[in-house]
């Protein structure tokens, strides 16, 4: 066994998840013998993207367009304007005319929704996302179907989002009285981050190592990796493939 350190910037890790969660078998079975629901965000444009490839789709996706509730940059502008509709694949097929508010009551058991967070405890596997509607926006038909109808939560997130604190500790804190901005909510079902995804790919195991750096490095993370020669050979060819990340889907 060998431990090699691997250097990867969010597009990167954003890519890396969706890679793997579109070889992860739970989320395969869901695509082609029940229904999976990819909600739009940054990260699952990503997976809208891998998922499209994967069924040979040629359905139209602006991923620049695939999103919601985006956090920017002072001054920053976001191109255009966001997409109307979250990509379900039904059986194979590829749907691009409804939005989770319409598909989410009718999924049941064997299916599956992906949901983006705001905020990963890495230790305890959770995490939470950010709410601005006083409505509770698309999290209420997510619980919905995850509570009343055991539709299965897979949570695509990136390292750069961990936190030092238990996420419901954190929503206590945000959806107090006294609190102002932005409500967290905690979410159910499986967390998956880049760890994850370096399993799925090469079956090698990692750890997060250090993190942080600059022109384009901020929110990187540096990943130990063990394995076999062999899978660390798989995982130096991913790298290779991920070092060709455009910085941003969101840029024009």
């Amino acid at each position: 066994m060998k431990t090699v350190p691997f250097l990867i910037t969010v597009p990167m890790g954003k890519r890396l998840i969706a890679k793997g969660l579109l070889a992860d078998p739970a989320v395969m079975e869901a695509m082609v013998r029940g229904r999976l629901l990819i909600v739009a965000g940054t990260t699952n444009a990503y997976v809208a993207q891998e998922a499209l490839r994967a069924t040979g789709s040629s359905a139209a996706l602006d991923s620049r367009s695939f999103r919601r509730g985006v956090t920017l940059a002072p001054g920053a502008k976001l191109p255009g304007d966001q997409t109307k509709f979250d990509l379900l694949i039904d059986h194979g097929e590829i749907r691009t005319d409804r939005t989770v508010f319409e598909i989410a009551p009718e999924l049941g058991p064997g299916d599956m929704i992906l949901k983006g967070a705001n905020a990963l405890f890495l230790s305890g596997a959770e995490a939470g996302t950010l709410i601005g509607h006083p409505q509770g926006g698309t999290i209420i038909p997510i619980l919905a179907a995850a509570i009343g109808r055991r539709v299965q939560i897979v949570v695509p997130i990136g390292l750069e989002k961990r936190v030092e604190k238990p996420i419901p500790e954190l929503a206590r804190l945000m959806n107090s009285a006294g609190a102002e901005g932005p409500r967290l909510c905690p979410l159910p079902g499986r967390v998956y981050t880049e760890l994850d995804a370096v399993q799925t790919l090469t079956g090698a195991h990692a750890e997060l190592l250090a993190a942080g750096g600059a022109l384009g490095a901020e929110g990187a993370v540096y990943l130990a990796v063990t394995g076999e020669e062999d899978q660390l050979e798989t995982m130096q060819a991913l790298m290779n493939e991920l070092r060709r990340e455009p910085a941003s889907l969101l840029q024009d």
